[in-house]
């Protein structure tokens, strides 16, 4: 019997970026089961997964399939965003310092599409945002065409000068020359160097994913009667505890477990709520929560569901986590 992984791979190649729904209807499993799989692959390097999302999935799609990724999520853009690519698509380089404050920050949230380079200039790190279809030697021209000194040929300022009985020749200074360094991806010989800014998301990333570490390590001692209920409802369906944290005590863990299935055991993120209600934000958290450790989502809650919240889990967060009464 073929692995299952390898069906995926197979269909996304022959098919392209794909929703988790649309896996989970290929080989008819649950949808968190199929979100689970696409996930191990992400993390196995064989697929990527997109920043935003349609319907609150990302898409998973191939190395070699950016343009199908790019017609399919571009279209699901609104608002400044969708304004945005649509100047970044068609200028195929974008000079931020050149750009409106809505742009700078629409162009940094397009980051399935908006490539960051750096650019030396007078000793002064500039950035320009790079469409990610387009190679980058093409690119390079393009910022050239920008970066340049726009200048008169030293024979014009002459002629200029001469022709010109108001100003004084010694009051002539001629523009300084612009130094800069192109930056590009690592594949060309340009000289590269790190945006300031990315450096510094990169090193927030590392000390996020080093505490989230640490805060996975901590043991709690069973205590109390909603941890005991969560203890019990993990022993009943044979749920493994890999890691938990209190967040609140008698009110909110959070959990790393391995759960069986006929796949073997898939790992998810639990949050635990105990509150006399839920609202919209609780379940974006939990959705946060997980999307920052990489795995799907299992909320468990004791308390008073409305009938809002149980629309909006059947409508604008379905499939997109696991959510039970307890």
């Amino acid at each position: 019997m073929p692995d299952q992984r390898d069906e995926i791979l197979k269909f996304i190649k022959e098919n392209g970026p794909v929703l988790p729904v649309q896996i989970a209807k290929f080989i008819n499993i649950n949808i968190l089961f199929a979100s689970a799989m696409l996930s191990e692959l992400v993390e196995r390097k064989l697929l990527k997964m997109s920043n935003a999302a349609i319907g609150g999935s990302p898409l998973y799609y191939i190395q070699g399939q950016e343009y199908l990724m790019d017609d399919r999520l571009s279209k699901h853009l609104g608002g400044r965003e969708k304004e945005a690519y649509s100047l970044l698509k068609e200028n195929r380089i974008l000079f931020e310092k050149n750009l409106e404050p809505w742009q700078r920050i629409a162009v940094k949230n397009l980051k399935d599409f908006a490539k960051p380079i750096g650019v030396i200039i007078n000793n002064i790190n500039e950035i320009f945002w790079k469409y990610h279809l387009i190679d980058d030697k093409d690119a390079e021209n393009l910022i050239r065409n920008v970066v340049e000194p726009i200048e008169q040929p030293k024979e014009e300022l002459s002629q200029t000068t001469s022709n010109n009985q108001i100003i004084e020749e010694e009051t002539i200074e001629e523009p300084p020359v612009q130094e800069y360094n192109e930056v590009f991806v690592p594949e060309t010989k340009i000289n590269i160097s790190q945006i300031p800014e990315i450096k510094a998301e990169s090193k927030i990333i590392e000390k996020q994913e080093q505490l989230i570490k640490t805060q996975e390590k901590k043991i709690i001692p069973p205590s109390g009667k909603f941890y005991n209920n969560l203890n019990g409802f993990f022993e009943d369906n044979k749920i493994k505890i890999v890691n938990q944290e209190l967040i609140k005590k008698e009110k909110e863990f959070n959990f790393i477990v391995d759960i069986p299935s006929n796949l073997g055991d898939l790992r998810y993120f639990v949050k635990a709520k105990s509150k006399p209600s839920l609202n919209e934000s609780d379940i974006s958290m939990v959705l946060g929560d997980a999307k920052l450790k990489n795995l799907p989502a299992i909320l468990l809650f004791s308390g008073k569901t409305n009938k809002k919240i149980i629309l909006l889990l059947e409508t604008k967060f379905k499939g997109q986590l696991i959510f039970k009464e307890i």
